[in-house]
């Protein structure tokens, strides 16, 4: 199943990459993550904050901009940290989407980073002050006026967004839901109408 974000991030990948490589407001790019926990959780905190949310490529050496691809497992490692940092990290909670694509026949990590309905997304361990927005292709702090900007642009979430826990993850809710028994009981339910059906016709 093809993403609907997808085509948006390669073609805002070609836009970054030629004709001269540079970082956009809605996209950064790397080789790899960072060991520095702090200065993900403010790019993520940016994208959160970023009109149509943002996107985080991985597999592109810095310098000279060259596409050396990423791993299946290396991929997994950047996904499953980056998401801990958006439940652990952050208010409120970010959400993210993956995909590995080829891009020139090179694998590359897309992260993609959704705008979120609250703002501003800020650290967890701090104020609203501690809110990150991106300009001019970097990362940093909003200023007070900034962050003003954020909440007047912030909507109450709908219920479909609200987080069910921020310390489970989606297959334990679904073990927690126990959606088997759900399903168990759908197809029962439906095979003894469909009985009734028969006896009555």
């Amino acid at each position: 199943m093809i993403k609907n974000w997808i085509q948006k991030a390669l073609d805002l990948l070609t836009h970054s990459l030629t004709p001269i490589p540079q970082e956009l407001n809605e996209m950064d790019w790397k080789e790899e993550l960072s060991p520095d926990n702090a200065k993900l959780s403010r790019h993520l905190s940016a994208f959160a904050n970023q009109p149509g949310g943002g996107f985080m490529v991985f597999g592109i050496e810095d310098k000279p901009s060259r596409l050396v691809g990423v791993s299946q497992q290396t991929a997994e490692n950047i996904v499953q940290r980056l998401g801990n940092l958006c439940r652990d990290s952050l208010n409120p909670v970010v959400t993210i989407d993956h995909a590995i694509e080829n891009y020139q026949g090179i694998p590359l990590l897309f992260i993609h980073i959704r705008e979120s309905a609250v703002k501003p997304v800020h650290l967890n361990n701090g104020t609203m002050e501690d809110a990150f927005i991106r300009s001019g292709g970097t990362t940093r702090k909003a200023s007070r006026q900034e962050i003003g900007g954020l909440m007047l642009n912030s909507k109450t979430p709908q219920f479909e967004e609200l987080h069910a826990s921020k310390l489970k993850s989606a297959p334990e809710i679904l073990d927690i839901l126990d959606y088997r028994g759900i399903y168990k009981c759908y197809w029962e339910s439906l095979s003894h109408n469909q009985m009734m059906k028969c006896c009555n016709g």
